[in-house]
């Protein structure tokens, strides 16, 4: 079975596109309307109970090989274990059935904000998917299709199989795959990539010529190195752009990603306390995109402190506090500490003192964020005045 996932913004546009398709057929979900226009009314609600999320839509395909065949029940039945795996456990959804091409194959639109306002995590979503998929083909006894990480990474070979039947454990080949698969997934930079792999123990070495042009990429782990075609064709150089999304400019990034070379992965892996602790060699390879959305998320988390007088602030998606000096945000799911930050003197700029986890939906957050402080502000300071 084959897994297709996107998310979006706009119900109705989705909605016109599955239930305009010639033979489309509604078969589940707990939606009342039959029409775009009634089912996109309906997803409002659920919309409106979160309008932070900006990607309310979740839509997926699901499709099986063109030799099987498999009738409404069976796909609802396949459907709802989908989203149950996904964590769509109280969520507005429908399942629309296509007869367009010879693959027998469903659609699913869901919301993904919770009817208690909560929003399912989209982390790690598609490697999620994938191994849901392998789960679920096994329960319905249907034929395994190559995921698509599967198709550009090496088989395992004779050797690692019995290792893994005798053992449970896998070798230090397919680790690096899974390691890689993982770091890559939210398709950052060359020098994040290089960087995520160096704190979690892999010693990745861009490799250049001697005219500093890029030759390659290899990643050594537990004593034992590998090319990155021995992993596959997604973990070469272009590979890792063309597969993975991984972004790479050579005038942005080839300075910083030969400066990652000379550091050892123990070096990024230990973590700093404070800013003067810190060694400078070690900052100077934080990410410049990160180093940019350090300055739009730290203002705003010091703003939520200090608008509600805390020292510490928990909300649905991330938690705020001040450690000493420092700004620490953390996100609540899957917890991680994503910025370690200390201001300089008029709080103008914030300097790092961790290697910062930011991405770009982060940053997105919080300029919502601000925005929402500001208006609560402009509400308070109206309030004190009429109280006067």
């Amino acid at each position: 079975m084959i897994g297709k996932q996107v998310k979006g913004k706009g119900f109705r546009g989705c909605l016109n596109y599955l239930l305009g398709k010639q033979g489309s057929q509604i078969i589940g979900g707990n939606m009342a309307g039959q029409n775009p226009r009634a089912l996109a009314a309906e997803f409002r609600v659920s919309r409106q109970l979160n309008p932070q999320v900006q990607r309310a839509v979740y839509h997926t395909s699901l499709s099986v090989r063109a030799t099987e065949q498999l009738d409404d029940e069976q796909w609802k039945a396949i459907a709802s274990d989908y989203l149950e795996g996904m964590g769509f456990d109280y969520n507005q959804y429908l399942i629309v059935r296509h007869s367009d091409t010879d693959h027998n194959h469903i659609h699913i639109i869901a919301s993904r904000i919770r009817l208690d306002g909560s929003c399912v995590s989209d982390s790690w979503d598609y490697h999620r998917s994938e191994r849901l998929i392998r789960q679920l083909e096994q329960k319905y006894q249907l034929q395994p299709a190559l995921s698509s990480w599967d198709k550009e990474r090496r088989s395992p070979t004779t050797g690692e199989r019995r290792l893994h039947k005798r053992t449970g454990s896998d070798s230090k080949r397919q680790q690096l795959q899974e390691t890689i698969d993982q770091a890559s997934q939210d398709k950052p930079s060359m020098p994040l990539l290089v960087e995520r792999l160096k704190h979690q123990g892999i010693n990745a070495q861009v490799k250049f010529t001697r005219t500093l042009k890029v030759k390659g990429i290899s990643y050594e782990l537990g004593g034992m190195a590998f090319s990155g075609t021995k992993l596959g064709k997604a973990y070469t150089f272009p590979g890792l752009q063309k597969y993975r999304g991984i972004d790479y400019n050579s005038d942005r990034d080839d300075h910083q990603l030969q400066r990652l070379n000379e550091v050892e992965p123990q070096f990024i892996k230990r973590r700093q306390k404070v800013l003067r602790g810190t060694p400078r060699s070690e900052l100077a390879l934080i990410d410049p995109v990160q180093r940019s959305r350090v300055q739009v998320v730290a203002p705003t988390v010091d703003a939520l402190l200090t608008f509600h007088s805390s020292q510490q602030f928990r909300g649905k998606r991330y938690t705020a506090k001040r450690e000493e000096q420092e700004l620490v945000l953390e996100r609540n799911e899957p917890h991680a500490e994503i910025l370690r930050a200390v201001p300089e003197a008029n709080r103008s700029r914030w300097q790092p003192t961790s290697i910062p986890q930011l991405t770009e939906a982060d940053v997105e957050n919080m300029r919502l964020l601000k925005e929402q402080l500001r208006q609560a502000e402009i509400e308070r300071s109206r309030n004190r005045k009429i109280e006067r």
